[in-house]
């Protein structure tokens, strides 16, 4: 049978959509790699927990982030509750439409130089919605933390190098909003923030 030039035509965008929707099911049907605890949690990392146990789980977050808040006391029951048999690691992830975000990673990863990062991760998040450029000096304040120390790394390039660093990684290996989980190696695809403690019971038990 001859094909006329419209026939040859409408089967090669016939073949060309098949080929086309074949290879997107092949791509969206692989499963996603897992990340490894050393590239997930490496050196410098803020954690909680046992740095020993077997189940880890890593947040990567914005501290002017309402979900991120509205997360937090998931994250602490849970963390509370296996402290034992979890380590919990917190990436910085500030997104670029918060105004304090950066600033609020500075001053938690500037806190941290002086061994009181989770002091002062719950203190941002409790004044979340009083984020001004003072606050960051007067939380410092609360916390009774060295001010001249933490005024003089508040401006180190290198701690907002190391929070880049955080937030480069994060969107390479997805990450394109907070606060995005990783369990063992996993990235948790969450309905509601009560499913972290589901996962997390789940690989304990394991």
């Amino acid at each position: 049978m001859k094909l006329t030039g419209e026939t040859k035509l409408f089967l090669g965008i016939i073949i060309a959509t098949i080929a086309l929707i074949g290879g997107a099911i092949f791509l969206f049907s692989k499963s996603a790699p897992i990340l490894s605890r050393k590239d997930l949690i490496p050196s410098g990392t803020p954690t909680r927990g046992n740095a020993d146990a077997k189940v880890f789980l890593v947040e990567f977050s914005d501290f002017q982030c309402p979900a991120c808040k509205a997360a937090k006391p998931a994250v602490d029951a849970v963390v509370t509750q296996y402290k034992d048999k979890l380590v919990f690691g917190y990436r910085y992830f500030p997104l670029d439409q918060h105004p304090f975000g950066m600033k609020a990673a500075m001053a938690a990863e500037t806190a941290n130089r002086q061994g009181k990062f989770w002091e002062m991760y719950d203190v941002l998040f409790a004044n979340q919605e009083k984020f001004s450029d003072s606050i960051f000096t007067d939380l410092a304040k609360q916390l009774n933390l060295d001010r001249h120390k933490f005024t003089k790394d508040l401006a180190d390039n290198t701690i907002k190098q190391k929070i880049e660093q955080d937030r480069s990684y994060g969107s390479q290996i997805g990450v394109n909003a907070t606060p995005t989980f990783f369990l063992n190696g996993k990235k948790l695809d969450l309905t509601s923030f009560g499913d972290i403690k589901k996962a997390v019971e789940e690989a304990v038990n394991k």
